[in-house]
């Protein structure tokens, strides 16, 4: 036997068949004819000839039953047998059923000396015995040579002993000789048929490899459905949830609009004006966060649709980030946090997208004013290389609240939000850090994000500065 894992599967398979084939196909003809046979010994052969026939019957019988169980429970254990101990069980199994068939056969050589048709019997019941073993002993090309000799030794005897008559030694050896051709034809066809097994029995192995892999493949399959189907419940959930927030932010500058140009056209019709502009001005705040939000949603769209423009330009980054830096203070202000900016000495021009990175930069900034209360962001701008061309790390860090890992892990997931209910404290579409991810990809840049709960957050865009890097990233 092989040592491959391979060869040994498909030794499992052929003990288990021979042990359905052995007594649960041909068990019953071989007990029946075991059992009738000396009967007929008996009644056509004067003498106690049928004596032994029926003592060895019953030898087999006994030997047969008891290898019967012990088969059944050789094929329940196969799977913990090494190879070693398969060979080793194999062969033992083998000289049992050797001795099983000895026991069976052996007394009919002894029917050569009967009278009568004794040896006609006696070839027929080894004949047939042969026929068997050569259908059944083929789980390997030499079991028939352990299993046969007695077998051929009775078709020799009985042989020699029916070519008796007016020439007694001719017509002996002749028939000796035929029965020996009986016995050699028999035993090159049960190697034949031993080498048919096996092929029959390496082609069942590959089609149930070929089944367990196919049934690997769609329990692969089901899995990687059950991950989307999952991951694609999960967005819809955040899409509901998102649309939600969304309803609930558009809904209430809406109302501010409405309900402050209501009071402002009360004041002109009554000409009590004296609180309409400060009115008009809320007006104004209100219909101003109302655009932001929706440019932001239609931003987002335009970026998911990959209709996203950039316009590449060299523009001046310190000023950008001065300009920044105001625009945000007034909210920093509001919070009582400090807002600081540092740019290094070596930054000076940049080649991007000026407008897509001061929409990255005010979003990072603004974020961070609006988590923090009563502390400080700091904003440092240096050079830096990605993917080893010229670049530029804008780092912003603040000492708001934090962000929590698991929160942390789906910053940047569109329609997700840390806070994702409607009764949230700090207003918004959700989607600025998304956009700023996007957009900063999309320039041979990206965003990276560190955070832990209670001690700030720090966000860090990295942007590639050269026209020659900003061509080679896209």
């Amino acid at each position: 036997m092989g040592a491959t894992s391979e060869n040994r599967r498909i030794w499992v398979m052929t003990i288990r068949r021979f042990v359905e084939l052995a007594w649960a196909g041909h068990g019953l003809t071989r007990y029946v004819s075991v059992a009738v046979v000396p009967l007929l010994v008996a009644l056509t052969a004067p003498g106690l000839w049928w004596v032994p026939c029926a003592i060895g019957g019953v030898i087999g019988l006994i030997a047969d039953h008891f290898a019967q169980r012990a088969f059944s429970r050789l094929s329940a254990r196969l799977e913990n047998l090494d190879d070693a101990a398969l060979r080793n069980v194999f062969a033992g199994h083998t000289a049992v059923l050797a001795f099983i068939t000895t026991a069976y056969v052996a007394p009919y050589a002894l029917l050569a000396f009967a009278p009568g048709p004794g040896p006609l019997i006696g070839i027929m019941f080894s004949a047939g015995t042969l026929l068997i073993c050569v259908s059944l002993h083929v789980m390997t090309s030499r079991m028939i040579f352990f299993t046969s000799p007695a077998i051929i030794l009775a078709l020799i005897a009985n042989g020699y002993a029916l070519g008796g008559g007016a020439h007694a030694t001719f017509g002996a050896v002749l028939g000796a000789a035929l029965a020996a051709l009986l016995g050699g034809n028999a035993i090159v066809m049960a190697r034949a048929n031993a080498a048919s097994f096996r092929a029959l029995m390496g082609a069942r192995l590959k089609a149930e490899l070929a089944a367990e892999e196919l049934e690997r493949r769609v329990e692969e399959r089901t899995a990687q459905l059950a991950i989307a189907t999952r991951r694609a419940q999960a967005a819809n959930r955040a899409k509901s949830m998102f649309l939600a927030n969304m309803s609930h932010e558009l809904r209430t500058p809406l109302n501010a609009v409405i309900g402050y140009s209501e009071i402002v056209q009360e004041d002109l019709e009554s000409g009590d004006t004296e609180r309409s502009a400060a009115d008009l001005g809320r007006i104004r705040n209100a219909a101003t966060h109302l655009l932001a939000m929706i440019t932001e949603v239609l931003d987002f769209s335009r970026i998911e649709a990959g209709k996203i423009e950039l316009q590449p330009s060299e523009f001046d980054l310190p000023a950008l980030m001065a300009a920044a830096a105001d625009d945000v203070r007034l909210v920093a202000g509001k919070n009582n946090t400090r807002l600081s900016v540092n740019v290094a000495p070596t930054v000076s021009r940049i080649h991007a997208d000026q407008t897509r990175v001061r929409q990255c930069v005010l979003n990072l900034m603004s974020n961070a004013a609006k988590f923090t209360r009563d502390g400080d962001i700091w904003v440092d701008v240096r050079p830096c290389r990605i993917s080893g061309e010229p670049g530029v790390a804008i780092n912003v860090r603040d000492t708001g609240k934090g962000i929590a890992p698991d929160d942390l892990k789906r910053l940047f997931q569109p329609f997700v939000q840390v806070d994702n209910t409607t009764t949230r404290n700090h207003d918004g579409a959700g989607l600025g850090l998304v956009i700023t991810r996007r957009l900063a990809r999309a320039m041979g840049g990206d965003v990276l994000a560190e955070s832990e709960l209670g001690e700030g957050s720090t966000f860090t865009l990295y942007l590639r500065s050269t026209p020659e890097a900003a061509r080679q990233a896209a």
